[in-house]
């Protein structure tokens, strides 16, 4: 669900400036002074731990991180930047209720903080204290810094308080004029009615939700969830089913139609507010001008706390973890994606690609052959055992996996293409030219304009001899899509050597080192054209 458009704004707002200007602790000038032997050396200390601590985070090492900013705390505790520095770790690696014991004594500092100042509002909801925690959310800064946010946790605290009024006046604000953006809205105005005890109500918006935007999942999770507590189980298995079956490449609802589905946990002012805070990190984590994946760490944290179940924070998470190149942690969240859920089959998708990077190959194609038999009809597990085969020269294995999965096509499509070019490259690697070639013609049928293949297909028939001219057109074509990639360049520029033309080759394998001096291949083949 996307309900709030300046979501990345506030949150952004709420955030304390980059730790790049942030103040050194306090203690850091004094300790240029000449300082008796043993002070020297606890200064020394104190100053080792910072260092390691701001070294950590910079590798996204947050764990590590934090119990460097802890040790150093103990040996400076009334340092109140350093302090600071250390709350904001002990978030980052999800010890929020260790944040939590710093944020008082930081407050009175930072009486507007809007971290300080979620976090204890945080622990708050947690205890079911809403009146405290909208009091806490209300000294965050001005009374304009949240925006949107603000009325949607608003919302959730009145509901909690069962001033029902209240929290659906704080909605109205919020509904968007485009109805088609509308069904987040109406979803949460349907679990304030649930709240409520106006089934009837609740019931008539769920219902609403889905018919506005059918393709949003978390709409279709929340209204089946509540649809299923309203006693209309036939109607919520119904809508799950159809979301399933019309995107079954994404995902899985088997856990959600077993027999044996947990009902799901009524609506709370938690769970809402984790829904909130997870929307803000996917927007701080998707927009190509935010590049502070650690801030929307922070705030898919904020969610797991409120919801640990929260599957879609989780698999942030860990994709966010897997970025930074910290597997474990990232293996963790994924494991914490449980069995029920929609998401459980990609979580084990993932986490066993994951295992292929982190040199446990042998376990990654175990868990993905399991995986392949375990649900025949689908096409995902297979696809990803062929790349992690090709990817590691297993040619002749990468080839089964690729026949397994483009037998499980039931209606090939223009985005299969990539299935069919990947084929086609472990099919000319095995020697089976043939099948290669109907492979990369057929990836062109689907999607013509593909470089990659106009690049692979075209110099593979110049290098055979065959089909020299339109060899030649489809190499030009290549690059005339991607013109400065180096390595189509230098596709061209072998294909005219191959010819004999070596002043055309020279050309454009000169071209070809401009682009991508560092490959030793293109250097081989400039040189290969200068001999001649």
């Amino acid at each position: 669900m996307r309900p709030i458009s300046l979501a990345l704004l506030s949150a952004a707002l709420l955030l304390p400036l980059p730790l790049a200007i942030q103040a050194q602790p306090s203690s850091g000038p004094q300790q240029r002074q000449a300082q008796p032997a043993g002070r020297q050396l606890a200064s020394i200390t104190l100053s080792g731990r910072y260092l390691a601590g701001r070294v950590a985070e910079q590798d996204h090492d947050y764990e590590t991180g934090s119990e460097q900013l802890d040790l150093a705390l103990s040996q400076a505790p009334g340092d109140l930047e350093l302090a600071y520095s250390a709350f904001r770790l002990r978030i980052y690696a999800g010890r929020l209720d260790a944040a939590a014991q710093l944020a008082p004594q930081l407050l009175l500092a930072r009486p507007n903080d809007g971290l300080l100042n979620l976090v204890m509002a945080i622990q708050q909801i947690k205890k079911g204290d809403y009146r405290a925690a909208e009091q806490q959310v209300g000294r965050i800064g001005g009374q304009d810094q949240l925006g949107p946010l603000r009325d949607f946790v608003v919302a959730w605290l009145k509901a909690g308080q069962k001033d029902f009024a209240a929290a659906r006046a704080s909605l109205a604000k919020l509904k968007p004029g485009d109805v088609n953006a509308q069904a987040p809205v109406v979803v949460i105005d349907a679990q304030i009615d649930e709240m409520a005890g106006d089934k009837a109500a609740a019931e008539t918006k769920y219902r609403r939700a889905v018919e506005l935007d059918p393709s949003a999942l978390r709409v279709v999770l929340v209204a089946a969830d509540g649809l299923r507590r309203l006693g209309k189980e036939a109607d919520a298995r119904a809508i799950l089913k159809a979301f399933g079956d019309k995107y079954s490449d994404t995902v899985v609802m088997d856990g959600l139609l077993a027999a044996n589905a947990p009902m799901p946990k009524p609506p709370s002012p938690a769970s809402g507010i984790a829904e909130i805070m997870f929307e803000i990190g996917s927007a701080l984590n998707a927009d190509p001008r935010n590049q502070r994946g650690d801030l929307a760490l922070i705030f898919e944290q904020f969610a797991v706390e409120l919801r640990p179940e929260h599957d879609f924070a989780w698999l942030t998470i860990a994709g966010l973890y897997e970025q930074w190149g910290n597997s474990a942690r990232a293996m963790a969240a994924y494991n914490k994606v449980g069995p029920t859920s929609a998401l459980y089959w990609q979580a084990r998708l993932r986490a066993a690609a994951l295992d292929a990077q982190e040199e446990r190959f042998d376990d990654a194609v175990k868990k993905l052959k399991v995986l392949v038999a375990e649900k025949p009809d689908r096409v995902d597990a297979a696809l990803t055992l062929a790349e992690l085969l090709r990817n590691k020269e297993r040619y002749a294995d990468a080839v089964a996996a690729y026949d397994t999965a483009l037998q499980r096509i039931k209606k090939v499509e223009e985005r299969h293409w990539p299935i069919y070019f990947g084929r086609g490259i472990v099919l000319e690697r095995t020697k089976q030219w043939p099948r290669a070639e109907a492979d990369m013609k057929k990836a062109l049928e689907l999607s013509p304009e593909q470089p990659y293949v106009l690049n692979y297909l075209g110099y593979s028939w110049i290098d055979q001899g065959l089909n020299l001219d339109a060899g030649m057109k489809m190499l030009k074509r290549a690059t005339e899509l991607r013109p400065d990639d180096g390595a189509i360049t230098d596709s061209v520029g072998w294909a005219y050597y191959r010819l004999g033309q070596y002043d055309k080759a020279v050309e454009w394998l000169e071209r070809a080192s401009e682009q991508k001096g560092e490959d030793p291949t293109v250097i081989e083949h400039l040189g290969d054209a200068y001999w001649h």
